[in-house]
């Protein structure tokens, strides 16, 4: 294998020290040195005068659970400088496990950017293989979603699931995690994570806290929608509490003009439940933006109970066109209720970035 010398770039190591200018060499895919300055002999020579070389960057919270099965390639991200992803966020890994119930989930998913897809699998051993048998050209870690497994277990339905309910949902979680899945997430915002209680959260999550392993969360409420941000941050807090797991708040914010200017009280109570011991942290994407399903972000959860709210079409109380396009105020009925809404909505890319959609 070729020696492959990095020179002359502005080195940040992730360690926290100072960036300094220096050669970073590489051979069979492996780095074997990094100098301040001092050359070895290479076959091929890079010059990063004037750029940054770091280690990859890993993105803690992608939903690109399928994207790697249609282009394997990942552009977006590698160009970026990631390399490595955490898929399954928000309570839903919605490629496995697969039944009657979350099969339906997957195909409306995947149906946005192909027509034909052969699934090989339907537990979560079988799309780990065949994720690697895609050969990411980053490196994949996986999260199984709580709402992909109660929706394996009860479907949509708003109801607190049975004792024979719950165990099966808590084997479940435990035959996945065993077979690779690096931890369990939750989307308490969305059907059907939104339907469960907490002590049914703290009951799966044990499962977790057996083998080690991660609970990340999509919190209940960010802002002031339902029960609110901090009671909502305090049940994160007593999951990783009741159960000693690991516990991820994902994308922390404080989502509503009602819960403006307290992000010192939210880190605070972070920092107060790790004094206490808990394993507890949060990730912050860089943008001032959020987005999210157009069920998710538009039709209230009553609506959504029963069936599943794919992206732009409603198989609940009526259907609408996967390409219809809203842009200003519309009202809609859903059920017996009408909803209001300004929705404008961006092109979305395909991961093949053949073509945009809207």
């Amino acid at each position: 294998m070729h020696t492959i010398e990095i020179k002359n770039g502005i080195i940040v190591d992730g360690s926290g020290s100072d960036s300094y200018i220096g050669n970073v060499y590489l051979k069979d895919k492996e780095i074997i040195a990094i100098t301040h300055g001092e050359v070895i002999n290479s076959d091929i020579s890079i010059d990063a005068t004037g750029k940054i070389v770091t280690p990859g960057f890993i993105d803690l919270h992608s939903h690109s659970d399928f994207s790697f099965l249609l282009d394997s390639t990942a552009q977006s991200k590698l160009r970026q400088g990631v390399t490595m992803e955490l898929l399954g966020n928000c309570g839903f890994s919605l490629c496995a496990p697969l039944n009657k119930y979350t099969k339906e989930d997957f195909d409306s998913w995947i149906s946005e950017y192909t027509d034909t897809f052969d699934i090989t699998w339907s537990d979560f051993g079988g799309y780990i293989a065949a994720s690697k048998k895609a050969k990411a050209t980053i490196n994949l870690a996986f999260q199984v979603g709580h709402g992909t497994l109660r929706a394996s277990v009860m479907g949509y339905e708003d109801r607190t699931p049975s004792a024979d309910e719950l165990d099966k949902m808590k084997n479940l979680a435990g035959e996945c995690l065993d077979a690779g899945a690096l931890g369990l997430s939750t989307g308490l915002v969305y059907s059907p994570g939104t339907y469960s209680r907490t002590d049914e959260l703290i009951s799966i999550a044990e499962e977790v806290s057996k083998r080690n392993k991660l609970y990340s969360t999509h919190q209940r409420d960010e802002g002031n929608d339902s029960v609110g941000l901090y009671v909502s941050l305090n049940e994160a807090i007593e999951v990783g509490r009741r159960t000693e797991c690991k516990v991820q708040v994902s994308h922390v914010k404080c989502d509503s003009k009602a819960v403006w200017g307290t992000a010192d009280k939210y880190i605070n109570l972070l920092e107060s439940a790790n004094k206490e011991g808990l394993d507890i942290a949060g990730d912050q994407y860089p943008y001032n933006r959020w987005s999210t399903s157009l069920a998710g972000g538009l039709f209230p959860i009553w609506a959504q109970a029963g069936k599943f709210i794919g992206m732009g079409y409603v198989r609940n109380d009526g259907y609408i066109d996967p390409d219809f396009v809203l842009s200003g105020e519309y009202e809609l009925e859903v059920a017996t209720k009408r909803v209001r809404a300004n929705v404008c909505l961006k092109p979305l890319y395909d991961p093949k970035l053949e073509k945009v959609k809207t």
